[in-house]
Order: structure tokens, then sequence, then C-alpha cells
């Protein structure tokens, strides 16, 4: 569909499996576990206002996204971590707002490349 950018980069997912010697789920299911578990800590630290503990998940998800070059997600979360390092409650708040908007559609992406060998 021309205009609407993909949340991931489906090759990635590939070359990581040759790279890795490992399957293609056992990939996937370690991206969803580190980046289910990082959106958990934005969402945690956001709740109780540690912004050390926003920016740290920010960027440790970042790490995982940067793997499959999933640009949505990767935007979102760069800004999510400036914003909390910085010390912005509010940019932070509405980056995190993004965020719910951005991860359940790459989480889906994910689970169908998984199950379908993609």
């Amino acid at each position: 569909m021309p205009g609407v950018e993909s949340e991931l980069d489906v090759s990635r997912l590939a070359e990581l499996e040759t790279l890795l010697g490992t399957e293609l789920a056992a990939i996937v299911g370690t991206l969803l576990t580190e980046l289910t578990s990082a959106v958990e800590g934005i969402e945690r630290g956001l709740e109780t206002g540690d912004l050390a503990q926003v920016a740290s998940a920010a960027h440790a998800a970042r790490n995982s996204a940067l793997m499959i070059d999933a640009q949505p997600l990767l935007r979102v979360l760069s800004r999510l971590e400036s914003c909390a390092r910085n010390g912005e409650r509010e940019g932070a708040t509405a980056a995190a707002g993004r965020l719910r908007s951005v991860w359940p559609r790459l989480r889906l992406r994910l689970e169908q490349a998984a199950a379908s060998g993609d």
C-alpha cells in the first residue's frame, strides 16, 4: 500500500535467522519478550513518575527495534527516550500514547511473520 510505512523490515528477520543460526520463531519470541518487557517498564515508569526508568526501558526497546528496522517504533521510542532523559514528562506521556498505537501493530506483524515463516 503506497504511503504506508511497514512496521518492520521482514527481510531482517531472515537475515537474523541466517546470522544467528536460530529458528525464526525463537528470534521473534525473544524480540517479543524484550519489547514487551520494555513497554511494561515504560508504562511503570510513567505511572510512578520515574523518568529514568522510562528512558532506560525506551533505550532497551530501541535496541530490539533496531534489529528489525522497525522505523515507526524507533521514532516513537527515540522521542520517548529523549523526553524522559530531559525531564519532559508531558512529552514522554504524549510519546507513550503514540507507543500504545504503534506497538500493537508491530507485535501483530511479528506474530504473523513467525506463524507464516516469513
